[in-house]
């Protein structure tokens, strides 16, 4: 939970964290903090006196064509690509972008699991066999293959919307089959149980017994598969940027970023290697945390 803090962190705040504009100045205004009025969706106003700088003072798009694969050094602390950019910007910018996705992306998966995991486990019946095969069916295929055909094959409404919005759909479309296939067995062992008989005893409707009464007991399979799923979408976003179907340039992504070092990481090490970092330190904090919560809520592991 601390990691994935001080992630979501950094991209809350890469605006200021990460910006050419000062933190403080002084104007003919007085005191102004450019950067936060940016932040802020308000109008910035140049000129004045640069009292306060960003920690990287760098516009994650700004070309310096005579610091082009600069290595790491105090004016840039993780280099430069191959067109000036600072990679420090950069990577602060792309975990907005990698950790949206994510977290995006296992909601879409929960919206789309638990209602049909749910109805299946409950009603039996045609309605599982229905959820059943196609879950056994999506399972036939990588989730990468899926997500390709899915992006490269998108109709005009999909394609209209946001990239980040566009890959966090596809990706949730393809991964509410874990969620919906926990929730259904646990809705099948707890129908049968003496709490839903007792509900149905006293007159209880099955809305009322599935969202009061299964569900609320049912959900720890599915808060771990969703920490898992978060990470398993992070990387899956990078590999989708790297083949360049995933975030477009010149948004900056972890994924798009190791695209752009592969032709030159022989003498620029730089540039896949932060970005691996920070890929790795995300997927390894989603993982954890997935463990974790399966630990405390499974009571078999409590000491």
């Amino acid at each position: 939970m601390a990691l994935l803090g001080v992630l979501c962190l950094v991209a809350l705040v890469a605006p200021l964290l990460a910006t050419e504009l000062p933190w403080l100045s002084r104007g003919e205004a007085g005191l102004t903090s450019p950067a936060l009025r940016r932040w802020a969706g308000l109008e910035t106003t140049g000129g004045g006196t640069r009292l306060l700088s960003a920690p990287v003072a760098h516009d994650p798009a700004a070309l310096d064509l005579q610091a082009v694969l600069s290595a790491p050094s105090p004016a840039n602390w993780l280099g430069t690509d191959v067109l000036g950019r600072d990679m420090a910007a950069r990577l602060i910018h792309g975990s907005r972008v990698s950790l949206s996705v994510g977290l995006l992306s296992a909601l879409f998966a929960l919206v789309l699991g638990i209602p049909l995991g749910a109805w299946a486990g409950y009603r039996g019946g045609w309605a599982d066999a229905a959820v059943s095969r196609t879950i056994e069916t999506a399972l036939c295929f990588p989730t990468l293959l899926i997500a390709l055909m899915l992006l490269a094959a998108a109709p005009s409404w999909l394609a209209g919307i946001s990239d980040v919005l566009r890959v966090a759909l596809v990706l949730g479309v393809t991964g509410w089959v874990p969620v919906a296939r926990y929730l259904r067995g646990e809705f099948i062992k707890l129908k049968r149980s003496d709490m839903v008989t007792a509900a149905r005893a006293l007159g209880v409707g099955h809305g009322r017994i599935m969202v009061r009464h299964i569900l609320p007991c049912s959900l720890a399979p599915v808060l771990v598969t969703a920490a898992f799923a978060v990470g398993a979408a992070i990387a899956v976003e990078a590999a989708l940027s790297f083949l360049g179907l995933g975030v477009r340039p010149p948004v900056s992504t972890w994924g798009g970023l190791l695209a752009d070092a592969q032709e030159h990481v022989d003498r620029a090490w730089w540039l896949a290697l932060f970005p691996g970092m920070a890929l790795f330190l995300a997927v390894l904090g989603c993982n954890v945390l997935g463990e974790g919560v399966r630990d405390l809520l499974d009571p078999r592991h409590r000491g």
